[in-house]
């Protein structure tokens, strides 16, 4: 396989499984403005139709890189810098709040389980 067809694959893997996921931000969305009505402008601030584009890129990186440490703290990596993104968002748009640093914890945490165990080996099962 050559590096254009490899990096070609690494990309779609990568956009393939974040775009799989997508549903779950879509559905909670509905019941998060149900729950909890004064969220909804919250609810709808955050891109997560873009998602696929970082995780596509970051699987190319890393099958290109090959990075001393393991897919997921490269994945626990990319969701620092996701994070810290949605921080700037809402503190750009003036609806930034303490709890938003939970989520430094919890989605690098996830990410990392994300890569660990998903990316990883749907990698190795392409041939990455």
């Amino acid at each position: 396989m050559s590096s254009r067809q490899r990096s070609v694959i690494a990309y779609l893997v990568g956009a393939g499984i974040a775009g799989s996921f997508l549903f779950a931000p879509y559905v909670g969305r509905s019941f998060v403005t149900a729950a909890f009505p004064h969220l909804r402008d919250l609810a709808y601030s955050f891109p997560f139709f873009l998602l696929p584009v970082p995780w596509g890129l970051w699987n190319f990186w890393y099958q290109r890189r090959r990075p001393g440490f393991r897919i997921g703290t490269w994945g626990a990596s990319l969701g620092v810098l996701l994070v810290a993104g949605a921080n700037l968002l809402l503190l750009a748009r003036g609806q930034w709040f303490p709890l938003m640093l939970l989520a430094f914890l919890s989605v690098p945490a996830g990410y990392y389980l994300l890569w660990s165990f998903i990316v990883g080996p749907i990698n190795e099962f392409v041939g990455l």
